[in-house]
């Protein structure tokens, strides 16, 4: 049975996560700050092959990202938020004022205050 291109490099590509993790937990363990600062340094060795083998995967279409988690922006058309309405739902609302107050508009009236 022969492996494709594909298959090396997922394999590849788990067995640096499951490393990375192994390091991370003796990173986190490491009682000795010499040993812990070697440990940091091999996991981000192991961090940087890790993206090198994802971005090779990604390029080649094998490892497709869901756009939700690319951190690329989203307009209008995509997320429904249009600027008259934003994610507050008031459009000039100051921040650390009332919401819906304008402002120089009226004070809003402090906290309630109860004598029991």
């Amino acid at each position: 049975m022969e492996f494709s291109d594909r298959d090396i490099l997922t394999d590849m590509l788990i067995g640096t996560k499951t490393i990375s993790t192994g390091y991370h937990t003796a990173v986190l363990e490491a009682a000795n700050d010499r040993v812990r600062n070697t440990l940091i340094q091999i996991n981000n060795e192991e961090l940087t092959t890790q993206k090198q083998i994802f971005d090779l995967m990604h390029s080649r279409g094998w490892y497709p990202l869901d756009p939700m988690y690319t951190g690329a922006p989203m307009g209008a058309e995509v997320t429904g938020i249009r600027p008259e309405a934003g994610p507050m739902g008031v459009r000039g609302a100051t921040p650390g004022g009332a919401m819906g107050s304008s402002p120089g508009g009226p004070a809003s009236p402090g906290p309630e205050t109860r004598g029991w």
